[in-house]
């Protein structure tokens, strides 16, 4: 499955996280987390690295979401 802005954002909502609160935590811009949900583009590596230590129960030991 391709990790998404809207695949985290899911995830996002099932912990109560607001999006200012995930940019926070993962140090990146808000806009980024918007304009991924309007486009629903893909994670870049440095991305899904930082959502896989935010979100370690949606991944697999090597690093592949979780079906």
């Amino acid at each position: 499955m391709p990790l998404t802005w809207k695949v985290i954002d899911n995830w996002r909502e099932e912990r109560g996280m607001q999006r200012s609160e995930l940019a926070r935590i993962a140090g990146i811009p808000e806009r980024t987390i918007y304009a991924g949900l309007h486009k629903n583009s893909r994670l870049q590596a440095a991305t899904k690295k930082i959502m896989q230590s935010i979100f370690p129960e949606k991944f697999d030991d090597h690093g592949e979401v979780r079906k």
